[in-house]
C-alpha cells in the first residue's frame, strides 16, 4: 500500500519543480505551507505542553497553525516571503556547498560567507521575485522528489532536537539533475510565453512581474 506521507511530498515536489514559479502566488503559498508545517511539527512538543494535549494532537495543532501562518504570510507579504525563503535556502546552499569551496578559513569565516550568500539570494528575491522563485521552487522541489528531504527526516529532527537530519548532500547527482531539470523547464515556460498563458488560466496566480523578468532574461 502506498504511504501518503511518502507520495504526498513527492507530488508536491513535482508541482514545485515544474510550475512552482509559473503559478507564482500558488507556488509561494505552497512553499509557505511546507515551511509552516515543518516548523509547526518541530514545535509540536511545545504546543502540546502549552495546551495540555497528547503528542499526536499537539502535532496536528502545530502543523495546522504552521500551515495557516505560512500561507497567510506568503499571500500577504509576497516579496518578503520569497526573500525569507531565499535567505534560508541561500544560506543552506552557501554553507554546505559554496562557502567551503570559495572560502579557506575558520568555521566562522565560512559561516559568514554562507550567510552573505543567503542575504544576496534574499535581496534578489525582493527585486527579481519571479526569477528567484524559479531557483527556490526548483531547489525545494528537487529535494522532495529525490527524497533528500522526507517526513522521516523531520520526525528525527523533532525527536532528537537537532537539525542534522534535515541536512542533505546537495551535490548528490539525482538532486542536482532534478534541480537542473526544474530550472530548465521553468525558464523554458517563461521564455516561450507559456508562463503568461498558464497564469491567465489560474486567477490570481501571477505577481505582475512575469513580463519584466522575461525581458530581463531576453
Amino acid at each position: 500500500m502506498l504511504d501518503p506521507l511518502v507520495i504526498a511530498p513527492v507530488l508536491i515536489g513535482l508541482l514545485l519543480l515544474v510550475v512552482g514559479a509559473t503559478l507564482s502566488r500558488y507556488g509561494i503559498a505552497l512553499m509557505g505551507a511546507l515551511v509552516g508545517a515543518g516548523a509547526g511539527y518541530l514545535g509540536a512538543p511545545t504546543v502540546a505542553s502549552a495546551v495540555g494535549v497528547g503528542a499526536t494532537a499537539g502535532s496536528a495543532i502545530g502543523i495546522a497553525i504552521g500551515i495557516v501562518v505560512g500561507v497567510l504570510a506568503a499571500h500577504m507579504l509576497l516579496k518578503f516571503a520569497v526573500g525569507m525563503i531565499g535567505l534560508g535556502v541561500g544560506s543552506y546552499f552557501g554553507l554546505t556547498v559554496l562557502a567551503p569551496i570559495l572560502v579557506d578559513g575558520a568555521w566562522y569565516v565560512e559561516l559568514g560567507a554562507g550567510l552573505a550568500i543567503g542575504l544576496a539570494v534574499a535581496a534578489a528575491g525582493m527585486v527579481f521575485t519571479h526569477l528567484t522563485m524559479i531557483g527556490l521552487t526548483s531547489f525545494i522541489g528537487a529535494a522532495l522528489v529525490s527524497r533528500s528531504l522526507t517526513f522521516e527526516n523531520v520526525q528525527t529532527a523533532q525527536s532528537e532536537l537537532t537539525i542534522d537530519p534535515l541536512l542533505f548532500e546537495t551535490t548528490d547527482p539525482i538532486f542536482l539533475g532534478l534541480f537542473a531539470v526544474g530550472i530548465g523547464l521553468q525558464v523554458g515556460l517563461l521564455k516561450l510565453g507559456y508562463a503568461s498563458w498558464l497564469v491567465r488560466r489560474f486567477p490570481g496566480a501571477g505577481m505582475g512581474d512575469e513580463k519584466r523578468d522575461s525581458t530581463a532574461q531576453g
